[in-house]
């Protein structure tokens, strides 16, 4: 075999590793290619539990990947219940916790060696990019909604920032593939990806909860049944962050809500003002939420199309409208805080593959990708530590 009839026929599949890899050395080039700068470490973090040499410490706030990688650098702490109060004293990290497969998967592939977890961290949210990209072309066989998720929103943010929204695109995507291929029915393997998605992920657990609705609705007990269990692992692994810390950080996270599309139609008014963060997020609900809530609720209405990608993408993008303006102020919060309407709405989108459905892949790819670009070229002032 040729290398041009390897390239033909693995194109769809190379594509999105070519980008990945250009906006890689896009965000690397202004840190002189410390893959450390993608956890966006600030001097308060670094005080609270000091990093080793040659970390950059940016001189803006810290974001969620600083606290996603002390939590892998504490996990023999967590382990061990004797040392619990040390966490305790760490401030916000309770919070942190809720997304807690991405610290423990770079804890256990890094051996339990600090000087890796940078590169474990990365590698991660790469492949899992990739793959969740795979997944999805493998199950559809077209490139367009593949690249969709490869370059969404919530992806391009979580590289910039080392966040946790990689893993539940992967898992995500494996779970709807095999649940429409299985006709909608669950088998163990499925109720082991509920289960990592929920520790992924706290909001994830309202697809959870979306989902054991949804099988009640279909009269499938059986599965019905099957769903106790990521629940289970749900609140079990929550009773443990308040056994550590004393606190239900879960509740913090419920309260992120308002009067639906209040805060979406306080910033196409301008109440916040126009400005580089706001009009990242008008993008996101004119070309992608608000096209994606009517097609769907049409395909329901018109086309009878109530299968469970159909009714989770009207439901999931309805629940992006219910968040309140400071989650709306920006994509880097907008862009990824639901993030199972991108899988849903682009393996629903890849279904019917109708202009609409092409016209709302396109939407999330760009801006996802523009998004990405801006983030990569959004340099800040740092130090080494």
């Amino acid at each position: 075999m040729t290398l041009t009839s390897v390239l033909t026929k693995r194109w769809p599949v190379l594509l999105p590793i070519l980008g990945l890899a250009a906006l890689l050395v896009l965000n690397l080039q202004p840190y002189g290619g410390n893959v450390t700068s993608f956890f966006h470490l600030d001097t308060l973090v670094d005080e609270n539990k000091p990093v080793p040499d040659g970390f950059v410490i940016l001189q803006v706030p810290a974001y969620d990947g600083a606290h996603y990688y002390q939590i892998a650098r504490s996990m023999p702490m967590f382990a061990n219940p004797d040392r619990w109060p040390e966490l305790r004293a760490q401030p916000t990290l309770s919070y942190a916790y809720q997304r807690f497969l991405l610290p423990l998967l770079a804890y256990v592939l890094s051996l339990g060696q600090e000087p890796l977890l940078p590169y474990i961290f990365l590698l991660i949210n790469l492949v899992s990019i990739v793959l969740a990209s795979w997944v999805v072309l493998r199950a559809t066989k077209k490139p367009l909604y593949a690249w969709a998720i490869a370059f969404c929103p919530s992806a391009m943010v979580a590289l910039h920032f080392s966040l946790a929204e990689p893993l539940t695109l992967l898992i995500l995507a494996l779970f709807l593939t095999r649940f429409a291929a299985r006709g909608e029915k669950l088998h163990w393997t499925d109720v082991v990806l509920l289960s990592l998605l929920v520790l992924s992920r706290e909001v994830n657990i309202l697809f959870v909860g979306f989902l054991t609705v949804y099988l009640l609705f279909k009269r499938n007990f059986r599965d019905v049944l099957w769903m106790a269990i990521p629940i289970a692992v749900f609140v079990a692994f929550h009773g443990l962050i308040y056994a550590v810390f004393e606190n239900m950080p879960f509740l913090t996270s419920a309260d992120k809500r308002t009067f639906p599309f209040q805060a979406v139609l306080e910033l196409l008014a301008g109440k916040q003002g126009y400005n580089h963060l706001t009009l990242t997020s008008i993008p996101l609900f004119l070309f992608f939420v608000l096209p994606g809530i009517l097609w769907s609720g049409w395909l329901g209405c018109t086309k009878k199309d109530w299968s469970f990608l159909a009714i989770g993408t009207f439901v999931f993008l309805l629940l992006m409208g219910t968040m309140p303006d400071y989650i709306w102020g920006s994509i880097t919060s907008i862009g990824r805080v639901i993030t199972p309407v991108y899988p849903l709405t682009l393996l629903l989108a890849a279904k019917h593959d109708t202009p609409i459905a092409r016209f709302i892949a396109f939407a999330a790819l760009f801006i996802g990708l523009a998004g990405g670009v801006a983030l990569a070229l959004n340099h800040h002032p740092f130090v080494l530590s």
